[in-house]
């Protein structure tokens, strides 16, 4: 026997995804809004046809909306009040997030468990968050100087879902919350577009700070005001810079490369440690190295050469991978295909979770998405770890 309220809460989700409004998909299907309304409160009779004509309109096959219920819950992003992104846009990215994690349960698909260690200490003690960056690396495995190649991969190991997101929320790149027993972490991906490029060192900080959100604030609701706000977002912002780039080993790469805090010096610190100059140069007023005139000093420098767009040293953008391997070894050789076919969910939803190229410019036709893994022997910036010295360092690449 059809569930009618599971019916309508399935429609909601998938409408919310693919931003179409009650309204329009009212339209659409030759029914008044008010009757969408109740259908989605589960108050409304649903046969065959409607559901078809809902189906066609949402990329699923009808029997999707009969999949058993899975009750996942899941934590609020750690935005305030959604200030600078939509709520619209953050409810989607939400949903979005919900879906791909009961997909992956339907499935039943390999995962990473959760390993990522939970702050219990003072949040405003920056002593306490840099020990929780490093408490993070031990997780890993990682030596004191080892360079978090990938910071994607890192994450992923660390248990997280790892899933783009084609713009920015707000001024945000990232997004990340807990739903069930499975952490996600959406980042923005780069674009064709030069205006909407995303660095690759910009996403690398992004996975690292939204990390940081689920290490320091598993257990904090979202922040209600905008100092509240600040105050989690320089938390994360330190715990992020601190799994990167650790105190003890940036300040030796510092003394080897002379101790002065110069542009020139920063880019060789950011081919090492693949984190932005204007990063560095916080992390460097953090740790004490300069004080805030010397700061001031060098953003006006940036600035002037028009880095704050454009900083030397490409760093490559970065990819997950752990869900495109759990398909490909849980589903065969057309894991897209066989997905649909288990789930009645369209490829659509897949190329959302599973498309990191760079997004197109207005009017490019977009690739289908295929999973294939990459070969790390012409995608260097695919290994997890690099222990390279500062001293054969050249500034061109990361």
């Amino acid at each position: 026997m059809l569930n009618q309220a599971l019916f309508g809460e399935r429609v909601r989700q998938l409408r919310t995804i693919n931003n179409i409004s009650a309204t329009d998909l009212a339209k659409r299907v030759e029914m008044s809004t008010g009757t969408m309304s109740l259908l989605e409160n589960g108050r409304h009779a649903v046969d065959d046809e409607l559901a078809a004509r809902l189906a066609a309109q949402l990329d699923c096959d009808p029997s999707y909306f009969g999949a058993p219920d899975l009750d996942l819950v899941g934590t609020r992003p750690w935005l305030r009040a959604y200030a600078d992104a939509s709520k619209r846009t953050v409810d989607r990215v939400e949903q979005d997030n919900l879906l791909a994690v009961a997909i992956t349960y339907m499935l039943e698909l390999p995962r990473y468990a959760d390993v990522i260690p939970l702050f219990d200490g003072d949040l405003d003690d920056d002593e306490a968050i840099e020990e929780a960056a490093e408490r993070t690396r031990t997780v890993l495995g990682l030596d004191e100087g080892a360079v978090i190649r990938n910071a994607v991969r890192v994450a992923e190991r660390l248990g997280c879902l790892i899933l783009p997101v084609d713009d920015e929320l707000g001024r945000h790149l990232g997004l990340s919350q807990r739903i069930g027993s499975t952490p996600v972490i959406r980042v923005a991906r780069s674009s064709d577009d030069p205006k909407r490029v995303v660095p690759g060192d910009r996403q690398r900080f992004t996975v690292s700070h939204e990390l940081g959100h689920l290490a320091l604030h598993h257990d904090c609701p979202p922040p209600n005001t905008p100092a509240e706000a600040t105050r989690y977002e320089k938390q994360a912002h330190r715990f992020a810079a601190a799994f990167l780039a650790p105190a003890e080993p940036l300040l030796a790469d510092l003394s080897e490369l002379g101790g002065r805090i110069t542009l020139n010096t920063l880019a060789h610190l950011k081919q090492r440690w693949g984190l932005a100059i204007k990063a560095m140069v916080v992390r460097f007023r953090h740790l004490g190295v300069i004080d805030e005139a010397h700061a001031r000093s060098l953003y006006k420098q940036i600035s002037a050469r028009k880095w704050n767009t454009h900083e030397p040293v490409h760093v490559p953008n970065e990819r997950a991978q752990s869900l495109s391997k759990a398909m490909s070894s849980r589903l065969g050789a057309d894991p897209v295909a066989e997905a649909f076919r288990r789930t009645g969910l369209g490829q659509p939803y897949f190329a959302r979770w599973l498309d990191w190229a760079p997004t197109p410019l207005p009017g490019d036709i977009a690739k289908v998405v295929t999973i294939k893994p990459r070969d790390a022997a012409t995608h260097p910036g695919d290994g997890e770890f690099g222990t390279r010295p500062v001293t054969q360092l050249n500034i061109r690449q990361w």
